[in-house]
């Protein structure tokens, strides 16, 4: 779409929501239905009559099917396979997601990923200038699209667009040894409203900022707003599944048999491993009794193509099957039940139910809504929470234990003081976290980022020193 676009200011309500997927799943036939959860429940509460959700469907090529239109239009950006390839599994998932997680994986620098990574990012802008309508407030998604705000600011001055940053932020030596983190960042910083999930990563952005871009030359009419908005869950979804469950959660393990519970895609962020290293080593020492005491891993196996994820998995396989090798007992396949296929709803609050304690050990993680969920379902007020310091859940939800997965003797520590704790510290600690919780749930996190967006100058936020006209970075 060449040329430039200028279309009038005005006020709007309408809501373009920009995100790397729609919220839409293709059958094996062809059919296109609405994805349930997501990211579209968390938007459910600010999305009304007469928005717009741009993103791609997860398929090569255009959708053959039409797009469902029940109020919120769907626009599909297609995507090639070569452009799938050096997007999204090249710099999104191969470069980003590992740099933005501490680089727990070496990425690859390949300037090709990165050029196309800034053309299918023009894609997505491009859509946007041709459906927003005027004065609309626009919400841009994550780490595959952060050079859509500038894009589109560069061509349509009537639009106020945010951004939302799911996945932690790095440290500012970190990130600036991408060599395009000036452009990354200029493409983030025309957005009016900057958000991400911790003050952590507000200050890891705001350093990179001042360290590679200069000081903010702020505008007669106001500035960005970065602030962190930590995300949430559906309390009231999930405390209904958990009531709904309740009643058939003990058939899931042995009575009087403490679960212990892990829910996560298989990634090598997720410290499964460290999990069920400080597990197997507790039976060892004869801490927990193996009789007396289950591991549930959920671990969803996702990007398998990827030689790291690859890695994960035969890892985490691997260890699993070696300690029910070692503590295996009669009629019992082993301590360490391990399941690698997805869980709806339903069957993840039965076993959110069923857990004597959820076991979260991110290395590194945005927020970890699983955690969460697992509070919000509790409503009978029992179960624990052993919680990484390095998940965004860890400064939302007082009452769980908190551990540097890197040690694995917190981790152990912390699940004995599980097996061991009161039922009045459980239901004292489950209480906690649900309050906060509740206070804070997805519709408020969604209205409150909406709220900014729609209060913010719809004027440029910043000038920046050694800023072309357009939009554009100069040379």
């Amino acid at each position: 779409m060449a040329g430039r676009t200028t279309k009038p200011e005005s006020a709007s309500d309408a809501l373009v929501i920009v995100a790397n997927r729609l919220p839409i799943t293709i059958t094996s036939d062809g059919a296109v239905e609405r994805s349930p959860g997501g990211l579209a429940s968390a938007l459910s509460s600010v999305v009304t009559e007469g928005s717009h959700w741009i993103g791609w469907t997860g398929q090569v090529g255009a959708p053959t099917s039409p797009l469902p239109d029940d109020g919120l239009t769907l626009h599909a950006v297609p995507l090639t396979a070569a452009e799938v390839d050096g997007y999204y599994d090249g710099f999104a998932n191969s470069v980003l997601w590992p740099l933005f997680h501490n680089r727990l994986q070496q990425p690859e620098l390949r300037r090709s990923w990165w050029r196309t990574y800034r053309h299918v990012n023009q894609h997505f802008a491009d859509m946007v200038v041709e459906v927003a309508p005027p004065g609309a407030l626009v919400w841009v998604h994550d780490y595959h699209l952060l050079l859509v705000p500038a894009m589109v600011r560069a061509r349509r001055r009537d639009l106020r667009v945010g951004l939302f940053s799911h996945i932690p932020f790095p440290g500012p030596r970190l990130f600036g040894t991408l060599p395009w983190r000036r452009e990354l960042l200029l493409g983030m910083a025309d957005a009016h409203v900057i958000g991400f999930q911790t003050e952590d990563d507000v200050h890891n952005f705001q350093d990179a900022m001042h360290r590679f871009v200069g000081p903010l030359r702020r505008g007669r009419r106001g500035a960005s707003v970065v602030d962190a908005f930590p995300i949430s869950v559906d309390v009231a979804k999930w405390a209904a599944l958990g009531d709904d469950a309740s009643a058939g959660a003990t058939a899931l393990a042995e009575p009087g048999v403490v679960v212990y519970l892990g829910i996560d895609r298989l990634d090598y962020t997720k410290g499964i491993v460290q999990r069920l290293q400080a597990f197997g080593e507790l039976l060892n020492d004869g801490q927990l009794d193996p009789a007396k005491c289950r591991f549930v891993q959920v671990a969803v196996p996702t990007r398998t193509d990827v030689p790291a994820y690859q890695e994960e998995k035969e890892a985490v396989e691997g260890l699993a099957e070696r300690i029910n090798q070692r503590h295996a007992t009669p009629g019992s396949p082993g301590p360490v039940q391990y399941l690698d296929t997805p869980l709806d709803g339903p069957e993840l609050a039965a076993w959110y139910r069923r857990a004597d304690a959820l076991v979260v050990t991110s290395l590194a993680d945005g927020m970890n809504l699983v955690a969460k969920e697992f509070v919000s379902a509790r409503t009978d007020l029992d179960g624990a929470v052993v919680l990484s310091e390095f998940a965004g859940a860890a400064h939302d939800m007082p009452g769980a234990i908190i551990v540097n997965p890197y040690d694995i003797e917190a981790i152990k520590r912390a699940m004995v003081a599980v097996f061991r704790m009161s039922p009045m510290e459980r239901h004292e600690r489950m209480s906690t976290m649900r309050d906060a919780v509740e206070a804070n749930d997805v519709h408020h996190w969604a209205r409150r980022f909406v709220e900014r967006l729609r209060a913010a100058p719809v004027t440029r936020p910043f000038r920046f020193p050694g800023r072309a006209a357009g939009g554009r970075v100069a040379s």
